[in-house]
């Protein structure tokens, strides 16, 4: 459930191009998690902050958040139910 605690937490979408156009959580950094590995770089200097990793249903989000386990990152949650749960505001 939404609420503005939510807006604590660094989003990165790790859903498709098309997905997340289609609508995705405003202000929500997009790297799709087939291109995690390769693009962790982009979210080093947000490491020590709480990052929410967020795609359509969860599965995804949990091979994104283990992509960045490996690569140090500790502060990392799942949004559980992915944008299929997701209940707050969503922008094109």
């Amino acid at each position: 459930m939404y609420d503005e605690r939510h807006m604590d937490y660094v989003f990165v979408d790790v859903r498709t191009d098309e997905e997340y156009n289609a609508g995705h959580i405003p202000g929500a950094i997009h790297i799709p998690h087939d291109e995690m590995e390769e693009r962790a770089s982009e979210l080093e200097s947000r490491k020590g902050e709480d990052i929410l990793l967020i795609c359509r249903s969860g599965r995804r989000s949990v091979i994104a958040a283990n992509i960045l386990a490996d690569q140090g990152f500790s502060r990392l949650f799942n949004l559980k139910g992915g944008m299929l749960e997701w209940n707050g505001p969503v922008e094109k």
